[in-house]
């Protein structure tokens, strides 16, 4: 099952000893991650470079195929990181290869539910990456994730959920939800399986092997571009008279694409690239769970993006689901003990101990 063989993939990446490092001044990265809340801000940093692709995205989905943009932008990326792609310890290369097809999978079904379904349903739908990554250590790692053992982390998942869901299903003028299930709203689920899988191999991957967090980028985009790339050759837009200008490098060299190109560069340099490496580097230190949370901020700072570039005034839902989201976040910094009033448990408890 896909499963067990990322179980058995991660625990290849976990065997791995880490590779002797020769002595140079730490960067200012690597200080931040060395630190306990520095390697969460630069999650939240993660997530808003990541929702700069929502309003940009909008501007590529105008004007070129779905298809296309996808492939462009992780084409664009790939050739960025491409000094690092054969840096790859060969023991990474495995499951290195299998988190960019799950990463593939996250970005192409949700490309496609977006054709026929809501963005703010598939952004909702989008944040049950908080669920995935426990689900996942619970299943492969074993990892005690029960309500009682674990109290924060499904505290964090809820809120986190239900912010969402306020901040891009609740409209207060019309005063209504939509709750009817089609095709998009179940590859959006699959996006969560796909991106949420990722976070937690990625984490993997680095916990025993910092070093490799741009070549382990390099071949998880470079998977991503490949796939994308396979996906644009099937989708047809190549066989049609003009097409030609959609693809590199002729997009950029095509006046009435200007922007639209430089929102390809941004997307593949910036907030692909850029942003996958120093998420990687990340996960390394933050637990994926509580990771997948972090990055679950996205959709707040989409709202707020989209308030600057298209004026967008907030509304009631957008200050109720932001608040929630940000609860979400301070609730997975608590520990199981500060839920033992809850649960009934006194102070000498010995099933519970904070660790």
């Amino acid at each position: 099952s896909i499963t067990q063989l990322a179980s058995s993939i991660a625990d290849d990446a976990i065997a791995l000893d880490p590779p002797s490092q020769s002595v140079s001044s730490p960067s200012i990265l690597d200080n931040l991650l060395e630190g306990y809340m520095g390697p969460r801000l630069i999650l939240a940093a993660v997530a808003c470079l990541y929702a700069t692709n929502f309003p940009l995205g909008a501007m590529m989905s105008d004007a070129l195929p779905p298809s296309a943009a996808t492939s462009a932008r992780m084409v664009f990326a790939t050739l960025a990181l491409s000094p690092f792609l054969f840096q790859i310890q060969p023991n990474l290369r495995r499951p290195a290869m299998l988190c960019g097809c799950f990463t593939s999978l996250g970005y192409i079904s949700q490309s496609i539910a977006l054709v026929d379904t809501s963005p703010a349903t598939v952004s909702f739908l989008g944040s049950a990456t908080v669920l995935v990554c426990p689900a996942l250590e619970y299943f492969i790692d074993k990892k005690p994730m029960s309500l009682k053992e674990a109290p924060q982390t499904w505290l964090a998942a809820v809120l986190c959920v239900v912010g969402v869901g306020v901040l891009e299903l609740f409209d207060p003028a019309g005063g209504g939800l939509s709750t009817t299930v089609g095709l998009g709203d179940i590859l959006s689920l699959i996006q969560a399986v796909g991106f949420g899988t990722g976070v937690y191999m990625s984490e993997k991957m680095m916990k025993n092997n910092p070093s490799q967090a741009l070549p382990v980028t390099a071949v998880l985009v470079a998977t991503t571009a490949l796939i994308s790339s396979l996906w644009c050759m099937c989708d047809g837009w190549m066989l049609q008279p003009g097409s030609e200008m959609y693809t590199l490098p002729n997009l950029f060299f095509e006046p009435s694409l200007r922007n639209v190109a430089a929102a390809v560069a941004w997307t593949g340099i910036v907030s692909t690239s850029i942003n996958f490496f120093v998420e990687i580097s990340a996960l390394g230190k933050v637990p994926p769970a509580e990771a997948s949370v972090i990055l679950a901020t996205e959709p707040l700072w989409a709202a707020l993006f989209a308030s600057l570039m298209f004026h967008e005034s907030f509304g009631l839902n957008d200050v109720v689901g932001g608040c929630l989201i940000v609860m979400a976040c301070l609730a997975n910094t608590l520990k199981p003990s500060h839920f033992h009033s809850v649960f009934g448990y006194g102070n000498n408890d010995n099933d519970l101990k904070q660790k």
